[in-house]
């Protein structure tokens, strides 16, 4: 199950970073449709917080703290429940805990 875990968040990083980059260089071209910060936000919740990071501090995108704080937030409290969560698999693979009886 962490196996898949893993791949899963890094396919979705990996798609993450691509579409921070996407809309940084629509935005520096001042042309075409960006991408809702809704959108990166989605991508970033469903397992590319890592890939979310990455994006904002190489692209130097979104990284505003006062103008974005709350998309700033919303990246690292992500990354806080994909890594419990994959802590919890973990623990689960390796049978340090148990679910039920």
């Amino acid at each position: 199950m962490l196996k898949y875990y893993l791949i899963v968040t890094a396919i979705i990083s990996v798609i993450t970073v691509i579409l921070f980059a996407k809309d940084k260089i629509t935005s520096m071209r001042d042309r075409g449709r960006r991408i809702p910060e809704s959108v990166l936000l989605s991508f970033i919740s469903l397992g590319g917080a890592l890939g979310g990071i990455v994006g904002m501090y190489v692209f130097r995108h979104k990284t505003s703290f006062f103008e974005k704080f709350q998309f700033g937030i919303g990246v690292w409290a992500s990354l806080l429940v994909q890594i419990a969560l994959g802590i919890f698999l973990a623990l689960l693979e390796y049978n340090l805990i148990t679910i039920g009886r």
